[in-house]
């Protein structure tokens, strides 16, 4: 059960709370066991004319070092107890 995580609010709870304008890739639902390698949604956000520009992105979980030539290493590096 390493690595793993609760995400028990819909994309829509997301947006509003965090005030994000948009989606970018198609959103999961929410999950009880969010585990390494699945599509996750993340929250960026940047600076533009003195407000926060926030977004909803949707992106891999998992840790991929930047000498990996492969990113399947990344499911590896993870414990396995």
């Amino acid at each position: 059960m390493c690595g793993r995580y609760v995400m028990p609010k819909a994309t829509s709870d997301l947006l509003s709370h965090f005030e994000a304008k948009e989606i970018e890739g198609r959103p999961p639902g929410p999950s009880w066991n969010v585990a390494p390698t699945q599509n996750v949604p993340i929250v960026a956000e940047r600076p533009e004319e003195g407000t926060l520009d926030r977004r909803l992105l949707i992106a891999r979980w998992g840790l991929v070092p930047s000498w990996a030539k492969d990113s399947k290493i990344g499911s590896r590096l993870l414990c396995t107890n």
